[in-house]
């Protein structure tokens, strides 16, 4: 094996900010995918089945945003400090509180629970659309 040139040394990320534009650009994939399948869903559930599933893309969202930020915390923690840091009785709190809502949510309305579920996995459908682009994009200019 002939060793790599001088000049075309493989560094760990060639664009620190590929990552960045990938994530920027998921949240606008959730809304792309909520709106193309609002009539469908409309059209196969009905009212109550749409404004569930829309329900469903706000909270798949809400938890894209969440996870994101515990991510981003945990990365700076660990880069400051070196270690992660320690769970909290916060963290126990906002589970429990997502807990008791989602069981209010159930148990007291008429939301469809099939049209909220699909909602919920909008923010992975978008992550799909997002692998698809960059694939079509990175084939183009490669």
């Amino acid at each position: 094996m002939d060793p790599e040139p001088a000049g075309n040394v493989p560094t760990p990320d060639p664009d620190p900010g590929y990552y960045l534009r990938a994530i920027a650009r998921i949240p606008r994939w959730i809304a792309v995918v909520t709106v193309a399948a609002m009539p469908f869903v409309g059209w196969k559930m009905g009212a109550i089945g749409c404004a569930s599933f829309v329900t469903g893309a706000i909270g798949g969202y809400w938890n894209f945003v969440a996870v994101r930020r515990l991510a981003d915390r945990l990365a700076i923690t660990v880069e400051q400090t070196g270690r992660a840091p320690k769970s909290t009785m916060r963290m126990l709190f906002r589970l429990a509180f997502i807990g008791a809502a989602a069981f209010v949510i159930i148990r007291f309305t008429r939301i469809n629970l099939v049209a909220a579920f699909l909602g919920l996995f909008t923010p992975v459908a978008a992550v799909v659309l997002e692998i698809i682009f960059e694939l079509c994009t990175s084939t183009k200019s490669g």
